[in-house]
């Protein structure tokens, strides 16, 4: 009799289950409680489908500042890793992601993500763009360490829960196959491509 591990296999690779495995891990996290002190930052839900005009944002992950009601933090587009073009693929999901974000209409604007399983990006709608570039998150507690470390960013300009999180497999590919893409994308004009590109390696 024939197994499924085949099956189970290509499911897993499929945006589907990636998307339901982040939102797992990030619900989890958040289940528990989940303060950055320092600023009193309490992250309340993550809610998948999040409508956005006629469009959806594939995950929104919201917190309460300041006894305010609650904001998007954070909205992640999800895909399956692409091995043709990888670099405009990643480029599309990007921009998307910061479109989301900025038609949010939130007090501030919320951080955009990108994650396939296999790569984690993080943006913000202002220069120079990238906040980091990491690996696959395996577990609750890189995921609590993932949104506290962007509420540590935020308030107080430092990478340090950040910089615990998963390294990127293949910083090589990474610089050379997807970045240059993306700050195609993103760059306002051609005179700002090398400098995005020198900010961004030094966070690979």
């Amino acid at each position: 009799m024939l197994g499924f591990e085949e099956e189970i296999r290509e499911a897993r690779e499929r945006e589907a289950y990636i998307s339901y495995e982040f939102y797992r891990l990030l619900k989890n996290a958040i289940s528990r409680g989940l303060l950055y002190r320092d600023s009193g930052c309490e992250f309340k839900e993550v809610v998948p489908e999040f409508p956005i005009g006629e469009r959806r944002a594939d995950l929104v992950v919201f917190a309460v500042k300041y006894g305010r009601s609650a904001q998007p933090f954070l909205v992640i587009e999800v895909k399956v890793r692409a091995y043709n073009r990888p670099g405009p693929s990643m480029a599309k999901a990007v921009k998307r992601a910061l479109n989301y974000a900025s038609s949010l209409g939130a007090t501030v604007t919320p951080f955009s993500a990108v994650y396939d399983g296999w790569e984690l990006m993080i943006f913000k709608n202002v220069t120079p763009y990238l906040i980091g570039a990491y690996g696959s998150l395996r577990d609750e507690d890189q995921a609590e360490n993932l949104l506290l470390g962007l509420e540590e960013f935020s308030y107080k300009s430092k990478r340090d829960l950040l910089n615990t999180l998963p390294k990127h497999a293949d910083p090589d590919f990474l610089l050379k196959r997807i970045m240059p893409s993306i700050v195609k994308e993103l760059a306002k004009d051609p005179s700002e491509v090398k400098s995005l590109m020198d900010s961004w390696s030094q966070l690979i």
